[in-house]
């Protein structure tokens, strides 16, 4: 039998010092504080994966994956996944419009699709929040959220 290993999970890596990101990020660094810290109640950890790719910021609220966050060169890459009802809601008007393409596209995993998208501008936001209202909760009417 295995032994239990203790500390933190290996993929945990530390944060990147602020300034590095906000030399990485430019003008994009208020998109990627946005989204790091949606709210008081969410947290965060910086993950690395696989060996040679940048570390990417999990965001979580309690045990619950939102979205991942990547800052790159200029811009954020953020990647929402969504699962099969969150996915036919979105689909049938919870997001808009010009979002419908990007989830179709998205690949399919066994969690869900993963949408997406890069935020260059605070007004892309928007479209993050949209994705994550619907992924929280999928059965809600068009007109409730």
């Amino acid at each position: 039998m295995a032994a239990k290993r203790s500390g933190p999970p290996k993929s945990l890596v530390p944060a990147p010092p602020v300034g590095e990101l906000r030399d990485l990020l430019g003008r994009c660094y208020r998109v990627f504080d946005r989204v790091a810290h949606p709210s008081p109640s969410v947290t965060s950890e910086w993950r690395c994966y696989k060996k040679g790719t940048p570390p990417v910021l999990k965001v979580i609220d309690g045990k619950r994956t939102l979205y991942y966050v990547r800052p790159d060169r200029g811009s954020v890459h953020v990647t929402v996944v969504l699962g099969r009802l969150a996915c036919d809601a979105a689909l049938a008007g919870r997001v808009p419009a010009h979002l419908h393409d990007v989830i179709r596209s998205a690949k399919q995993f066994p969690e869900g699709r993963a949408v997406r998208l890069e935020l260059h501008r605070l007004a892309d936001v928007a479209d993050v929040e949209a994705l994550l209202a619907v992924k929280l909760a999928p059965a809600a009417a068009a007109g409730d959220t």
